[in-house]
């Protein structure tokens, strides 16, 4: 397959403004902040006089302006200020969103190859393209920024963050490639720089038993779970897996705030089912949960608990984001679920319009009530079993409701910025709990 000569140089473009971040290792983060407001304003205004509209897609042009241009020097904004005293952070991140959104697209368009099964549009080529070129350039970018090379665990770390880069990059989602990836692969690489050093941790007698203990209990539960029908085969698996993790790092603690989601998720999930298959709204399988299912709602929240049991100065902040995530997602599905059940008016935001119950993206009161409440029990018990202190009910609460008002708004029907595919909205909406709990603690 050939890249076309705009695309070919658009991403040389996107690849090269990577040279501007090696600025960040004079600046403070102001300056950088303003040089990254006046790279938008530049591109909004000035580019497209200077024969920029070269660069433009099809849909750029139809639209009146480049989404993916303007949004580049926000997301390096986003970094700054999420990374104001860490700005090494912040130059990786610019590498994952220079190398690792470019070098998908080139190794995708010419090598081509075998596609992703959860997603035709994109290639193994491609992912791998992100992954290899995503974290030597990160490592590079922040190497130089932080005047040091890495060492070997730092190594490991820029490529565990590239693979989760690529791995949100690579999802069936309508968003600019620019926006949520580089986003993600910084958290990551935070966590992980963080995390990585103290795995040695997990080798001493009590560490060890405590892990081989959550992988039998899960192989038990998730067997069963699957001979009963509870969950689909690839939702057993992936189940097993996902509880072994937060059991095997987290304890009974952590594990008892995953079964909350499961439980209440899944009886609520059974309310109102005729209401729901008559719009045609109900869950596929009969609500039996599969392994994307799984892996959405839930791969943040064990992340956060793996990095928790690895960084004990962080322990409590990064459990309590865990607990948002957990408590996002119920929040989410069972405002759905009780939503579409009740016979409440619906409507959609941030406008308000009234729309019919079932429209993708609607909210209704009776909906919203029950998902904060279910945030709430999920709060108040990860605070009753020692998780962070009563200061992080509130944060756990307003994180929840905060990430399904961006699931809302990412799911709208018709709007121009609309995710079509639930699993990835679900992903979507953990993330943001998360970080907007982060944020807030």
């Amino acid at each position: 397959m050939r890249l076309e000569a705009t695309e070919a140089k658009r991403k040389a473009v996107h690849v090269g403004m990577a040279v501007f971040a090696l600025l960040l290792r004079w600046l403070d983060w102001r300056g950088a902040a303003l040089c990254a407001l006046g790279a938008f304003a530049f591109n909004l205004l000035v580019l497209p006089r200077l024969g920029g509209s070269a660069l433009f897609r099809g849909e750029d042009r139809a639209r009146g302006y480049p989404v993916g241009i303007l949004l580049y020097p926000l997301v390096v904004l986003a970094l700054v200020l999420l990374f104001p005293h860490r700005l090494s952070l912040a130059a990786a991140g610019w590498g994952f969103l220079a190398f690792g959104d470019g070098f998908a697209t080139l190794c995708g368009v010419t090598l081509g190859g075998s596609r992703l099964p959860w997603n035709a549009k994109k290639s193994w080529s491609g992912f791998a393209g992100y992954v290899l070129f995503g974290s030597l350039g990160a490592m590079a970018l922040s190497s130089f920024v932080a005047g040091r090379g890495p060492s070997p665990t730092e190594g490991v770390a820029f490529l565990l963050a590239g693979l989760a880069g690529a791995a949100v990059e690579s999802l069936p989602s309508e968003l600019d490639d620019n926006l949520v990836p580089p986003l993600a692969a910084t958290g990551a690489l935070a966590a992980l720089l963080a995390a990585l050093p103290n795995v040695d941790s997990l080798l001493v007698p009590s560490a060890l038993r405590q892990l081989a203990l959550g992988l039998a209990v899960n192989v038990f539960v998730s067997s069963a779970a699957a001979l009963l029908r509870v969950v689909r085969p690839s939702g057993a698996l992936a189940g097993g897996l996902v509880g072994a993790v937060v059991l095997g790092l987290g304890g009974w603690s952590a594990y008892a705030l995953l079964w909350v989601f499961f439980a209440v998720g899944t009886l609520t999930t059974r309310f109102g089912r005729k209401r729901k298959e008559a719009m045609g709204k109900a869950e596929e399988s009969g609500g039996r949960r599969g392994a994307a299912n799984v892996l959405a709602n839930c791969s943040v929240a064990a992340f956060l608990v793996a990095c928790a049991a690895l960084t004990p100065g962080s322990s409590a902040l990064l459990l309590l984001a865990a607990a948002a995530a957990f408590a996002t997602a119920l929040m989410d599905t069972v405002g759905t679920e009780v939503g579409q059940a009740l016979r409440t008016p619906t409507v959609l935001l941030p406008d308000f319009r009234r729309v019919p119950p079932g429209t993708d993206g609607a909210v209704s009161v009776g909906g919203t009530l029950a998902g904060l409440l279910a945030a709430l029990l999920l709060a108040v018990l990860g605070w009753k079993l020692g998780l962070y202190p009563p200061s992080g009910i509130p944060v756990v609460v307003a994180a929840a409701f905060a990430g399904t008002v961006v699931e809302s708004l990412l799911g709208r029907d018709g709007a121009p910025w609309r995710v079509t595919n639930g699993h990835v909205l679900n992903f979507f909406n953990t993330l943001a709990g998360a970080a907007v709990a982060l944020l807030l603690a």
